[in-house]
């Protein structure tokens, strides 16, 4: 399974009457749907076709999330009377992180260095339990602390084995562990140890998948802004990136259908709201940054793909291309309708995905940072398509995991997706 992949499934019932399963007769019927729709919905009817006959009856399919589920583990660690590796001072020690797999030690994680330091206490570092021990708590996780040496190779101080079952009970005891260096051991008669490492903080976090949301009831919602602005060209010029071809197909309706098609078996009522922005609209011309494609500011939904496209054509027909390109306005009506469909009517919980289609730079940056801060606590995410050939590298500063333009110590935590189409 895989969630920006429309998997197709086809369901064929027979009647086994011990002579072949290849003639027409056996076949009772046939029925497609894809991945997506049968973990969206607790249960799928599907209605049996025979190739020849036509309907024969339905068929139920349930699908289930099999998974191990999967922690996000916070550790952090303190050395006491490390062995003194260096001539002129103290050591400088980093520890590394291996998952013991097959008689083979797989690095996990590298801590910083604490220069010239006996007794460190290294950062916490975070990591999933399927990278640290493949989810088994009983799986043996190697330590091995090293004296850091800037011209040549580290020198080992010491290892020691543990499991994150064993680094659990650090709440309620202490736990610690001898570092050995083998060839210390093997050489000296009253060896005890090179060190001893304490671990302070094991904490462990449940995490959930996309998956496991759909499939306790998390229903979807998707919100498509199509870009209106004089940048386009005219539609009626072919080199324009809203000219629609004998086919009735360009560039936005070609990444708005291959979006939609994967988003729609998750969207609980096929309904997608659909927008422009940055057009001129009748009879005034004034130019609006959130305006229905069906022209109907009260009930933007359009019914499912086809309906968006063919509200944007007639759109197309009616509102002139002007601009600025303005989004902020659009991302704070569609921040409006995710806070109203947070809980469905069936008491589940919404989110919603705003699927943003422009051809250049938005030109109200600044405002569409603090209108995503401001979206920050509500159940959406963003996903910007940059159509045609201009750069779109400005819109990377839009991303979630950089920090804002007003507060360089506050992280926006809403993740925004910026996809060049070219």
């Amino acid at each position: 399974y895989i969630f920006e992949k429309q998997t197709f499934c086809k369901v064929v019932v027979v009647d086994d009457d011990n002579d072949g399963l290849s003639s027409m007769a056996d076949n009772l019927g046939e029925a497609e749907f894809t991945i997506g729709q049968a973990i969206s919905k607790k249960t799928l009817e599907l209605e049996l076709v025979h190739r020849r006959w036509g309907p024969k009856g339905t068929v139920q399919v349930s699908a289930s999330h099999t998974t191990t589920t999967k922690e996000l583990v916070t550790l952090q660690f303190e050395g006491a009377h490390l062995d003194k590796k260096d001539t002129f001072g103290k050591s400088d020690p980093f520890f590394e992180i291996y998952r013991v797999t097959g008689g083979h030690d797989a690095l996990v994680k590298r801590s910083e260095v604490v220069y010239n330091n006996l007794n460190p206490r290294w950062r916490q570092m975070e990591m999933t339990s399927s990278q640290l021990c493949g989810c088994d708590d009983s799986a043996i996780i190697k330590i091995k602390v090293f004296d850091y040496d800037e011209a040549s190779a580290p020198d080992l101080i010491g290892e020691c084995t543990t499991t994150l079952k064993e680094m659990k009970k650090q709440k309620k005891e202490i736990v610690q562990w001898d570092l050995i260096h083998p060839k210390k051991q093997g050489r000296k008669k009253n060896y005890k140890n090179s060190g001893v490492l304490k671990i302070l903080q094991c904490v462990s976090v449940k995490t959930f998948s996309f998956l496991d949301y759909v499939s306790s009831g998390l229903q979807l919602n998707c919100m498509v802004a199509f870009d209106f602005t004089a940048s386009n060209g005219h539609p009626n010029t072919p080199a324009s990136l809203h000219h629609l071809n004998a086919q009735g197909v360009n560039q936005y309706t070609m990444a708005w259908t291959a979006i939609g098609q994967v988003v729609q078996d998750y969207d609980w009522d096929k309904l997608f709201p659909a927008y422009g922005f940055g057009g001129a609209l009748p009879p005034n011309n004034q130019v609006s940054f959130e305006f229905a494609l069906n022209a109907n500011a009260q009930d933007p939904n359009c019914q499912g793909i086809q309906g968006v496209i063919q509200s944007y054509q007639t759109a197309l027909q009616n509102v002139a291309l002007s601009g600025p390109t303005n989004c902020a306005p659009i991302i704070r009506t569609a921040t409006r309708y995710a806070d109203a469909c947070a809980t469905t009517p069936t008491g589940g919980q919404g989110y919603l995905i705003l699927l943003i289609l422009t051809d250049g730079q938005f030109t109200d940056l600044t405002q569409c940072v603090q209108a995503i801060q401001q979206a920050s606590t509500s159940p959406i995410s963003i996903i910007i398509v940059g159509v045609g050939n201009a750069d779109f590298s400005n819109m990377e500063y839009l991303d979630g995991d950089r920090n804002s333009a007003d507060d360089k110590k506050k992280k926006r935590k809403k993740k925004v997706l910026c996809v060049d189409t070219t």
